[in-house]
């Protein structure tokens, strides 16, 4: 029995060229997406580098100025600093404290190493250089670790010792962009998989930044408000 015409066999190169037409159209898609994703890119190479570069320089300043300021104390014993503004805003009162020496030296010494790492990374950053894996990994940890360590001066400041130093703020204040630019930046490049939703949300850097700022000025806020009121005269 012939085949009729609704019964015509399909030629292969037609198939063939269809296929062909189907990936390139899917490459030509994926190609969009891709520069899409680099042109809404939050993170870029050079801008997460300033924010290393211009965070850790100011981080290093503020570093070494408390170590200054504590090699002072330690030669002039109950002798008052520049940042000794009030009993619960003071230097002085954080520094000679256990937790300014929480891993036996002091903290302004592994501020001064770090921050000046990460400066240097950022600069590099900063000049286009992409940087190699271990060492992209090393600077993620190495921020993660920092953000996590103020968090723990900052508990202790507020909660244990009931004293803050502006000094060890500024520092807190440079961290926390540096940390979320970091771990954006890292996301964008690839280097940390995590589901979209998480990864998008985490991308916006400036925002968790900003958020981070509010959640602890609101924090300082509360657990100081006597002190605030006292000050104001109430």
């Amino acid at each position: 029995m012939t085949p009729g015409p609704s019964q015509t066999t399909p030629d292969p190169s037609v198939q063939g060229e269809g296929l062909q037409d189907e990936a390139a159209l899917r490459a030509e898609i994926d190609a969009e997406l891709a520069a899409e994703r680099a042109g809404r890119s939050r993170a870029g190479l050079r801008r997460t580098g300033a924010v290393l570069l211009i965070g850790g320089a100011v981080a290093w300043i503020a570093a070494l100025t408390l170590l200054i300021d504590k090699l002072y104390l330690l030669q002039n014993p109950g002798a008052s600093l520049a940042c000794d503004v009030n009993p619960f805003i003071s230097c002085g009162s954080v520094m000679m404290t256990w937790q300014a020496s929480a891993f036996g030296i002091p903290n302004m010494a592994i501020g001064l190493a770090g921050f000046a790492i990460m400066g240097v990374l950022g600069a590099l950053m900063l000049s286009g250089v992409r940087l190699p894996t271990w060492m992209r990994w090393a600077r993620l940890g190495g921020m993660t670790f920092a953000f996590g360590f103020i968090h723990f001066l900052a508990f202790s400041a507020i909660f244990v010792i009931g004293a803050l130093c502006p000094w060890c703020m500024v520092v807190w204040v440079c961290t926390a962009p540096m940390f979320f630019a970091t771990l954006a930046h890292t996301l964008e490049d690839g280097d940390l998989p995590l589901p979209a939703t998480l990864a998008g949300l985490l991308r916006h850097w400036v925002l968790l930044t900003l958020a981070w700022y509010l959640l602890v000025v609101v924090v300082i806020v509360l657990a100081f408000w006597a002190q605030w009121l006292a000050v104001l005269g109430f």
